[in-house]
């Protein structure tokens, strides 16, 4: 049975995995009141199996294998998403073949990063437009600001850049950081500032800091693990997502 999630306290059940992080990021960031952010959790005679997230229509699933896969496919039809966010295996298990993936890493440890200065409160604008030039994908600047002000004032997010002559260079984010685990990501460099070693420092830097707890990072593409293995981490699964049109 699927039913909403009321507190925090509902999700101790959840591995220490990225999809957990994201989650219990965006309960502890949000709460369980609003009507854009809702949690949910699966139970099979009693005992906690899942729980989904839906934050403004993105949809994140964590699932172990006892799970209902096919309660939860019909429950995320019925509720409705524009993206849904899992491991490669919770898709296929869902029986969805359409969807982008990548690999998973995970932080093992390395050497120190490289020495630079870090910028932890810089312009978001700036942020933000560096992401895009880089080509990720936001949306709207108003609920990029609102999302990620939102998150690091809550203290659910952290943000690690780089700035030369008051232009943002590169950035890094400790994106969600939930009960056990934590997903980094929104790495960035601006083309005029590759192969010095920010990105590099920016994402060893975050992931030495949180690396109490278990961090994550999902590449962009299959063609980044070799990078990411250089700063100590390694691959341990696939994400998935599916975007809807």
């Amino acid at each position: 049975m699927v039913s909403l999630c009321e507190s925090l306290d509902e999700l101790d059940f959840l591995p220490a995995d990225p999809y957990a992080a994201r989650i219990t990021a965006l309960i502890n960031t949000y709460g369980a009141e609003q009507s854009f952010a809702l949690f949910w959790v699966q139970k099979i005679n009693g005992i906690p199996v899942a729980a989904v997230s839906r934050v403004d229509g993105s949809m994140t699933i964590c699932a172990g294998e006892n799970a209902d896969f096919e309660e939860l496919r019909a429950f995320m039809n019925a509720a409705g998403f524009s993206s849904l966010t899992c491991s490669e295996e919770c898709m296929k298990k869902l029986g969805i073949a359409d969807y982008k993936t990548s690999y998973t890493v995970k932080y093992i440890g390395g050497e120190s990063p490289k020495n630079i200065k870090i910028s932890r409160d810089c312009d978001k604008r700036k942020i933000y437009d560096l992401l895009c030039e880089c080509g990720f994908e936001l949306g709207d600047y108003g609920a990029f600001l609102a999302d990620v002000c939102a998150r690091l004032n809550k203290g659910t997010a952290s943000l690690a850049a780089a700035e030369e002559n008051g232009e943002v260079k590169a950035c890094a984010f400790a994106l969600f950081e939930g009960i056990k685990s934590v997903l980094l990501g929104a790495v960035a460099t601006s083309p005029s500032a590759r192969g010095r070693g920010y990105a590099s420092a920016l994402v060893g830097t975050l992931a030495k800091e949180k690396s109490e707890k278990e961090v994550f990072l999902f590449c962009r593409n299959d063609s980044l693990l070799e990078f990411y293995k250089k700063i100590g981490f390694e691959a341990v699964g696939r994400w998935a997502v599916r975007e809807m049109e």
